[in-house]
């Protein structure tokens, strides 16, 4: 008699058949307690790098700047999978906010060329002390959002590049705007940030999250949540969690003055899009560019899809032209 369950046979004869190979008793015990201990020595090793981590930080005399949001990462399980999702074999890479330079080093056994921003001073002292030898990582000192994009360009020779960073919760939205609107060539970032903020990535519309964010990074990435993090994959530990997500370029390209549109169509968000237009088009022609587009002036910019600001944009541009060739003195 044979008794099976799922995949794996029981035999009175006191042998276990799995698939087409046969296991005794005492050998599948053998296996199951090698991997417990297996499992117990990569816990140990996990607890032991992030207590290092800790020391480390303590040592070297670094307390961590709340006013810059530091958290430093120090869950080496983490940082493996963010290098593998940043999948930047023989690529360029921007790293924001390096820290420590965890994820640096990871980043840079893969990368070709890597740049580092960080702000903090005396990190990047630190940092370039670590990696003195490693010729493919180049280091700035400077607040990002205060970076010239054509620095960014000239690092990689005008190649296109991956993002890899940890974001404080209030810059997420500032640095990512400033990485769309540069309109350098980011072909992927792999983003650490508060799962507070990766819900404005996915807002809808009428969502209280719902923006110029939201919108402008679904139409020119495909966004996916990859990974998700507890505090104590962070020191000091943030009360909040966080979550990596993952932005792949999806080939499609804003039309001109886009974000421009944007921006002041969400300018005051319970106004009417006819009123927060006014700041772009004389009261005149506002309800004809609108109407271009397809859309009521009394409809609010929460209310709209992506592909309502592209039409809107159009319109826009449609009529700027008009003017220019009306009066030149008056083109934009």
């Amino acid at each position: 008699m044979v008794i099976r369950t799922a995949a794996v046979f029981f035999k009175p004869s006191g042998r276990f058949s799995v698939g087409n190979q046969l296991f005794g008793i005492k050998t599948l015990n053998m296996r199951i307690i090698f991997r417990i201990l297996l499992t117990y020595m990569q816990i140990c090793i996990k607890i032991s790098v992030m207590t290092d981590s800790k020391e480390m930080i303590k040592k070297l005399g670094l307390t961590p700047n709340k006013a810059l949001g530091q958290n430093f990462l120090i869950d080496t399980e983490a940082i493996s999978r963010i290098a593998a999702l940043a999948d930047c074999q023989g690529e360029n890479v921007l790293e924001i906010g390096p820290g420590l330079g965890a994820l640096t080093s990871a980043l840079s056994e893969k990368a070709k060329n890597l740049l580092a921003v960080e702000i903090d001073r005396t990190l990047v002292g630190i940092l370039a002390d670590e990696f003195a030898d490693k010729r493919s990582v180049q280091l700035i000192c400077s607040d990002f959002l205060k970076l010239p994009p054509a620095k960014i360009s000239d690092a990689f020779g005008g190649e296109a590049f991956t993002v890899a960073a940890n974001l404080p919760y209030y810059i997420t939205s500032p640095i990512c705007m400033r990485l769309i609107e540069s309109g350098l060539p980011v072909k992927r970032m792999v983003l650490m940030m508060q799962v507070e903020a990766a819900e404005r990535f996915f807002a809808a519309p009428r969502d209280v999250n719902y923006g110029p964010l939201s919108i402008v990074s679904r139409y020119l990435f495909d966004i996916s949540t990859e990974l998700k993090l507890s505090p104590a994959a962070y020191y000091p530990e943030p009360s909040v969690h966080s979550c990596v997500l993952k932005f792949e370029r999806n080939g499609s390209e804003l039309p001109p003055n886009f974000i421009k549109v944007l921006r002041a169509a969400f300018a005051m968000r319970r106004k009417t899009l006819r009123n927060n237009m006014l700041q772009l088009i004389p009261k005149n022609n506002v309800n004809e560019v609108i109407a271009d587009a397809g859309l009521l002036p009394t409809v609010r910019a929460e209310e709209l899809a992506a592909a309502d600001f592209v039409r809107l944009a159009d319109s826009y541009n449609r009529y700027g032209n008009k003017v220019s060739e009306a009066d030149p003195t008056c083109a934009e």
